[in-house]
């Protein structure tokens, strides 16, 4: 009788773990988008996809935008490709080519219509690794100075959107023009004392 219990012993401590690895795997996502919330643009130099130009993530700030991370052999990236075009009316967005190769990236944005204002390229994965990407595809907003408001792992879909994202682009463009209204006194009085002496 013992000796069919010791068959048993191995197949219950598989089971065990296999229920702790799958609740581990299914909460995985929601902490891993949680635990980078509060960090900084990481400041990068890359080409930009569409015309090779360079681009500093730098150049992104200024106003609240999004970073969507993508690749053409992504099928959840051309799954949520028609919302990003509807979200590009609405909110600077740019593109972060993960892993993919050139011309067929560019391919496919002149198939499917490009939404994005500039498209990173990052053949290698390095960008991505730095920011903390886990594949694709990946949404993050940032604030106009680049802290990191929001993020999503997976399709980004028009609900996901309306509950995490768009409350906190609205609090971030008030955050903005507040901070552009506190700071435009401080420069008027020195263009009119600017413009006092130049005066004959």
């Amino acid at each position: 009788m013992r000796s069919r219990l010791r068959l048993f012993v191995p197949l219950l401590v598989t089971l065990g773990l296999g229920a702790l690895l799958w609740l581990g795997l299914g909460n995985n996502p929601y902490s891993q988008d949680e635990a980078t919330l509060g960090r900084t643009l990481p400041v990068w130099q890359s080409d930009n996809l569409l015309d090779g130009s360079p681009i500093q993530t730098a150049s992104l700030k200024g106003e609240p935008f999004v970073l969507n991370v993508w690749a053409s052999w992504c099928v959840n990236c051309r799954a949520e490709h028609p919302r990003l075009t509807e979200l590009a009316g609405t909110v600077p967005l740019y593109g972060l080519n993960y892993r993919d190769k050139g011309d067929a990236a560019r391919a496919w944005l002149i198939q499917a219509g490009n939404p994005y204002r500039a498209v990173l390229a990052d053949p290698d994965g390095k960008l991505a690794l730095e920011l903390g990407v886990y594949g694709t595809p990946e949404t993050y907003l940032f604030a106009a100075d680049g802290a990191l408001l929001a993020r999503h792992t997976g399709e980004l879909t028009n609900e996901i959107w309306q509950r995490q994202f768009a409350p906190l682009l609205d609090k971030a463009r008030t955050d903005a023009q507040m901070k552009a209204a506190t700071t435009a006194p401080a420069i008027a009085p020195s263009i009119a004392i600017s413009a006092r002496e130049t005066q004959p």
